[in-house]
């Protein structure tokens, strides 16, 4: 190469080095200058990127003038992933959602185009190590020193703050498990053929990617790290020239202390050690992880009604929501926006034809793995480290802190460049192809750097006095971004925060012109009807009340229930919200017939019988106090303060003994002054004597 190109290869290996730092990226935070609305996932994503792009530019130059740096044919991975990423943009063309497939959302800014930046990264680092090999332990370095700083803070938070699940940089702790386990098996490639030095900073770097897993207690890492060592052992001693005698009682003893270690998670030792303790629950506790089968369950099930093509990429709370089924309350209050489970979100986001792209990328990685590595330690630690990341996947997904390892680790699999022949691109074809490239990548550029402004833009709004934050959020929403439900939602906090400086109808004019720009771009955003139904009904209640024609907010709310009854039918709260506006209406009959024929429904779960406890209470007093005395009989009891003053105003009328055993639970569990004042006032006391 010439001294430009030698130039521009190493600035490429610059920028590819940095790459990994992202994973430290916390804004606001000690490695972010400046302030990002989901500080642990939009800065990493942003930066990397924006350096991700620029040196893909840079390689294209150096490409146009060393032809013979592109892979061969015989290199299926690489071309694999091509046809990978091209099949996965041409299934989410069938999205629910396609701008949200493609972009993401402002919570993970992930989908197609997330996923063609990691694949730039693994196509990046191959060629690279084509040309030089040596080059491989500089980026393993880079991850390992990311390693350290993601451990010791980890430790800090753990150990020293006594945080429980402390998550690092990565704000989840199941992201650091994650990152800990693939980082383990690249510790264990590059241990090979390391000297006496490197492998003090290797060994140390299992130790802490184990500290972190354990701190963290991520059972997905454990699990995903216990399947890969069994598979790196196993292929290495069957394969490996240790002498027959020697694989024997080493495959006796793995056996032993896989049995062993079973038998040691049944005691109740097991459960004093962080992280091994959540896996010996487990065991013990199947209500641990049943709210996660049940939601696997729900998304089956909303797979099966679109089986080929699926719901498209980030649409899964769509598949979740047509499919809810209201006993996962019975063990876990909580909203899957994804299974947390990366084989059933294939087949749910992307469908049939999805799964089957996936697998052939997945059965080449194996395939490459045997064919490209030929000692048989490499091969087996290459082996563990793709059967921990698949074991791990069962319980997660993908992030920018598990594709970064997984990605380099493929990558390792790029062969050296042999019989070196100074080759140059066509010289017709070279304005084209810089043309091109470079005409997208400064669209990449402009997309991210867009979307940062965006970001940005909503936290000014939120920090910003009434009204400039809400002008600031209708300047960002006629800019037709992705984020515009994003956008909407913090629009409608803004509001709700500054609910006593509104003095006119105007602002309230404003945030409903927002509402419904989101709503017309995401007609399926639970959340963005949420905000628009709940405002239209306070706006219906007050108009009504005023004497005022409350016609167009009627027909709005009409159409809006209608659809979204029709569009989820299995989610109880939009059911809930609709008798409540035929009550505001009042269509007292046809909201208490309605209600009435929610009641097996609502007796599957807890939340959901408290909540028609209260519906029908503001019908039938007699009705709602036998009702209450059915739901002690499934032995739910009140989970909060309201649960139980609204059980005590039931029962005070009907039962003064249960009324009595409420009032003192309520008092040993709410024994604070302002609690106690609030139940006086609930229920019209003087004293609680």
């Amino acid at each position: 190469m010439s001294k430009t190109e030698e130039n521009i290869f190493l600035a490429i290996k610059i920028l590819l080095f940095v790459a990994p730092f992202s994973l430290l990226l916390v804004c606001p935070g000690n490695f972010c200058p400046f302030n990002l609305f989901f500080p642990y996932i939009t800065g990493k994503a942003i930066f990397f990127r924006i350096i991700i792009e620029i040196a893909l530019l840079l390689m294209v130059l150096l490409l146009i003038s060393n032809r013979q740096f592109l892979p061969k044919k015989g290199e299926f991975l690489f071309w694999i992933s091509i046809f990978f990423l091209i099949a996965i943009f041409v299934i989410n063309l069938f999205s629910l959602r396609p701008y949200l497939s493609f972009f993401g959302n402002a919570e993970r800014s992930e989908g197609v185009w997330a996923l063609l930046h990691f694949l730039i990264w693994f196509w990046l680092l191959w060629i690279v190590f084509k040309i030089d090999p040596s080059f491989k332990k500089a980026i393993f370095y880079s991850f390992l020193i990311v390693l350290y700083i993601i451990s010791f803070i980890e430790i800090q938070q753990g150990l020293i703050l006594q945080e429980i699940r402390p998550s690092s940089t990565l704000g989840n702790a199941t992201y650091v498990g994650f990152f800990g386990n693939l980082m383990l098996f690249l510790c264990l490639y590059f241990l090979y053929q390391a000297n006496k030095q490197e492998k003090f900073f290797i060994f140390f770097g299992i130790f802490l990617a184990l500290t972190s897993i354990i701190i963290s207690q991520t059972r997905g890492a454990i699990l995903g790290i216990s399947a890969g060592l069994f598979i790196f052992g196993l292929y290495y001693f069957l394969f490996s020239k240790i002498r027959l005698q020697t694989k024997i009682l080493v495959l006796i003893f793995v056996i032993i202390a896989i049995f062993g270690f079973y038998q040691f998670l049944l005691t109740d030792y097991a459960l004093k050690i962080p992280g091994i303790n959540r896996v010996a629950e487990s065991l013990r506790n199947p209500a641990s992880y049943m709210a996660r089968l049940i939601a696997w369950q729900i998304f089956l099930d909303a797979w099966k009604e679109k089986p080929i093509f699926g719901y498209g990429l980030e649409n899964s709370p769509i598949a979740y929501f047509k499919a809810f089924d209201s006993r996962i309350f019975n063990y876990e209050e909580v909203i899957f926006d994804r299974p947390h489970n990366k084989y059933i979100e294939i087949l749910v986001t992307n469908g049939i034809a999805g799964a089957l792209v996936w697998l052939i990328f997945y059965l080449t990685i194996f395939y490459t793995i045997f064919k490209n590595e030929r000692n048989n330690y490499l091969r087996a630690s290459l082996l563990g480290f793709f059967v921990g990341y698949l074991v791990q996947n069962f319980t997660l997904f993908d992030v920018q802190a598990s594709y970064l390892p997984l990605f380099f680790g493929l990558a390792l699999l790029s062969p050296p460049l042999l019989n070196y022949k100074k080759e140059k691109i066509a010289e017709q074809h070279i304005m084209a192809i810089q043309i091109l490239v470079g005409g997208l990548v400064v669209i990449g550029l402009i997309i991210n750097i867009y979307n940062f402004y965006i970001v940005r833009g909503i936290v000014l709004g939120l920090s910003s006095q009434f009204p400039s934050g809400l002008n600031i959020f209708a300047d960002l929403a006629r800019r037709n971004s992705q984020f515009l439900p994003e956008i909407a939602l913090m629009t409608n906090r803004y509001l709700e925060s500054n609910i006593t400086n509104i003095k006119s109808f105007e602002p309230i004019q404003t945030a409903f012109e927002i509402y419904f720009r989101a709503f017309s771009l995401d007609p399926y955003d639970t959340r963005v009807f949420n905000s628009i139904q709940l405002m239209l009904m306070k706006i219906l209640l007050a108009k009504k009340e005023l004497g005022l024609d409350y016609s167009n907010e009627q027909k709005l709310l009409e159409e809006m229930f209608a659809n979204y009854l029709r569009e989820y039918p299995k989610v109880l709260d939009i059911k809930f919200q609709y008798i409540e506006y035929l009550r505001i209406i009042g269509e007292e009959d046809k909201a208490y017939n309605y209600l009435k024929s929610l009641k097996e429904e609502a007796l599957r779960n807890q939340r959901y019988a408290f909540m028609f406890l209260f519906n029908l209470y503001n019908f039938n007093h007699k009705e709602a106090y036998d009702f209450y005395k059915e739901i002690i009989s499934y032995n739910y009891k009140p989970r909060n303060q309201l649960d139980y003053i609204l059980a005590m105003k039931i029962t005070n009328q009907y039962d003064k003994n249960l009324f009595n055993n409420l009032k003192n639970e309520y008092l040993e569990k709410f024994n604070s002054e302002e609690s106690k004042n609030l139940l006086k006032a609930e229920l019209g006391l003087d004293n609680l004597e």
